[in-house]
């Protein structure tokens, strides 16, 4: 693992030019994202981005260049494989819950070239994985409106692993886990005219709810 140094405001901002997620924030919101809390950084193949059971680390990770794998102990494959523009490490980073899951550099492929000659990190081994990596102390630093926006971005891409995650249970164990929202929660999140501190709250609550929803059906990936 490496830090890429020497890169200046317009390099950060060509990055989030790459990066879907960061397509929904205005041009304000983005240079409110760069400061002392936001890292480029190489690794090689094999190393590890997250290990499983850690409780110190909770940054939260754009792939930029480069691929890796999310494994868990005991599952009989890799539960995802991650390419450039995809993120991870968001449960933690938000919740301070200890890492469930193994986040490994795996070779690149076609997919993970990460945009040739034009990325801002020229230099580092073509072999490398290279991320964006945000620490959560960024979050406490953050105006409250971004913050809920940063967490409804997040909150979209949950639901949509907790979906992908369910139907990879069906196909490959034949088991349907009912997965049920709580229903004090299911009420706040139909009520608008809440303050911006309540909804926050409610979105936490439900970031939660989406993690240990992954959580039970990581689990049945498993083996016993």
């Amino acid at each position: 693992m490496r830090e890429i140094e020497g890169l200046d405001v317009g390099d950060l901002r060509s990055i989030f030019d790459r990066i879907d997620f960061f397509a929904f924030f205005s041009p304000e919101e983005l240079d409110a994202l760069i400061g002392s809390h936001l890292h480029v950084v190489a690794y090689d193949v094999g190393e590890y981005l997250i290990k499983e059971g850690s409780a110190d680390e909770r940054s939260l990770f754009f792939l930029l260049s480069g691929g890796a794998s999310v494994v868990k102990r005991g599952a009989r494959f890799p539960l995802v494989s991650l390419h450039p523009g995809d993120f991870f490490g968001e449960v933690s980073f938000l919740t301070e819950r200890v890492r469930t899951t193994n986040v490994i550099v795996h070779p690149p492929d076609r997919r993970d070239e990460g945009g040739g000659d034009e990325v801002p990190w020229r230099g580092v081994d073509q072999a490398a994985t290279v991320v964006l990596r945000f620490a959560p102390e960024l979050m406490a630093d953050m105006e409250i409106g971004l913050r809920i926006k940063f967490k409804d971005l997040i909150i979209g891409h949950l639901s949509d692993r907790v979906d992908a995650t369910h139907e990879q249970v069906v196909r490959l164990t034949g088991q349907d886990p009912m997965l049920t929202v709580d229903p004090e929660l299911e009420r706040e999140l139909r009520e608008w005219n809440r303050s911006l501190e309540e909804r926050e709250r409610t979105k936490d609550r439900l970031i939660a709810q989406l993690a240990e929803f992954l959580d039970e059906l990581n689990r049945c990936l498993v083996m016993e």
